[in-house]
């Protein structure tokens, strides 16, 4: 998902807000950008120059192992392109010390605009990536290209021909599997993280496959010679094919369900996913059920902390939560970025506003509570919620109901009394028919 870094260049534009984004010109972030680059490319240059010492030790015993002759049949055919071979070796192995580096800049760079889960995500990937990267060059360069190689020196010897096989090629070929290799596993890596993580699944996969597929394969066309089309083509097939097979069941997943939200309908037919933000507010806030097929997250203190703002950010976006009701956070008292963000993400937000409502009595009662939880509408009819409001009077004790737009300030309710905010005309009915006393309250 693109971030602050990115979004922030649409000026114009309703986007996501997380509380690590800054309101920076577009020339900062790229002047940002442009001087971590920089950096990294000094790096792999001081790093090239430096390998390129050693770099003919390292070459020969590559060329060594590549060797599929008993009697050594590798010859340097064209100075010239053996010459770019050395510095390309040299620079290939600067890129791979430097990574650590690189990589650390990136993550820096990528930060401020991620969401919690996909910085979990990104630091896996990372440091899975330089393990699997350095490891299969290993592998590639000590068994499976020498294995290769003699494979197909095989065919000679059976044939009576005498092979000679030019030093540079037999690199670049080399490089181009041990890339193409990479770059698979990195593919492979990203889908797996991305499906474990609940950020892929069958109604996001074209965005991943577009954007894999599509990195993959522009990094493995930059590389592979243009005169080894053969290789090309092979390579493009076996790693596509590789990802789509890796990926099966994380592109065929369905909407991932968390934190016990289940999919209801409206009256017309719509889905909705409800999440109920359980904030206690610095401990202002009781605690209360749900309602069924209601998710839940808890936080402490959502509407002051930034980060339990971004994790709920996270939850609403990897779940696709549609509406989101606070326990004691006032919506009209939200950041109106972090408001305009889960606009963004199609959420809606309520509240129930139990941190006032709770200190409107003394007593332990949290039948106000309940009951505004009961009251809640969208996706649920209102024939729905005039018999939760009805079940929880009935034997209430409750002699005399309270209500209006909002329960004004100083309210003292007693042990028979309880608060509705806005009921609905047909619960006004119902609550009369139980013969309880309605009475209406403002500012």
């Amino acid at each position: 998902m693109l971030k602050s870094k990115i979004w922030t260049w649409f000026d114009n534009m309703n986007d996501l807000h997380l509380s690590g984004d800054d309101r920076n010109s577009v020339q900062s972030h790229l002047d940002e950008l442009s001087k971590r680059l920089t950096a990294i490319i000094i790096l792999i240059i001081i790093l090239t120059g430096i390998w390129s010492f050693s770099i003919d030790e390292i070459l020969n015993y590559v060329l060594g192992r590549l060797d599929p002759c008993e009697e050594s049949c590798v010859n340097i055919f064209s100075p010239d392109e053996w010459a770019g071979t050395r510095w390309f070796s040299a620079a290939i192995i600067g890129l791979l010390t430097a990574m650590p580096f690189a990589i650390h800049q990136a993550y820096s760079f990528a930060k401020p605009g991620l969401l919690p889960s996909e910085r979990r995500a990104f630091v896996i990937w990372m440091f899975m990536m330089w393990v699997l990267a350095f490891g299969s060059l290993v592998f590639i360069m000590a068994e499976f290209l020498p294995w290769l190689y003699s494979y197909g020196h095989s065919f000679n010897d059976d044939t009576g021909l005498i092979g000679r096989y030019d030093a540079a090629e037999m690199l670049r070929i080399s490089i181009s599997i041990a890339w193409a290799m990479i770059l698979v596993l990195a593919a492979m890596s990203v889908v797996t993280i991305a499906g474990m993580s609940k950020l892929l699944w069958s109604g996001n996969a074209g965005w991943w496959r577009l954007r894999i597929h599509g990195i993959m394969l522009m990094l493995l066309w930059l590389v592979i010679p243009v005169n080894l089309p053969g290789l090309l083509f092979t390579l493009t097939i076996l790693a596509s094919g590789i990802v789509e097979l890796i990926g099966w069941k994380s592109f065929r997943a369905s909407m991932p369900i968390g934190h016990g939200m289940q999919e209801l309908l409206d009256f017309e037919g719509r889905v909705h996913r409800v999440l109920y933000v359980d904030c206690r507010c610095c401990g202002t806030s009781p605690k209360i059920k749900p309602l069924k097929g209601m998710g839940m997250v808890e936080f402490s203190s959502v509407c002051r902390d930034s980060e339990q703002q971004d994790n709920l950010l996270d939850v609403v976006k990897r779940f696709n939560a549609t509406k989101v009701v606070f326990s004691g956070c006032v919506v009209e008292s939200m950041p109106v970025d972090y408001m305009d963000s889960l606009r963004f993400l199609g959420c809606d937000a309520a509240t129930l506003n139990l941190a006032r409502i709770s200190v409107a009595r003394t007593d332990n009662n949290d039948i106000d509570c309940r009951l505004a939880m009961a009251s809640q509408t969208e996706p649920w009819s209102e024939d729905n919620v005039v018999m939760r409001c009805s079940e929880l009077l009935e034997d209430s004790g409750i002699s005399t109901i309270l209500f209006g737009e909002e329960i004004p300030f100083g309210m003292n309710l007693q042990s028979n009394e309880a608060w509705i905010t806005n009921p609905s005309n047909s619960l006004i009915q119902k609550i009369d028919d139980l013969g309880i006393s309605m009475k209406y309250c403002s500012n």
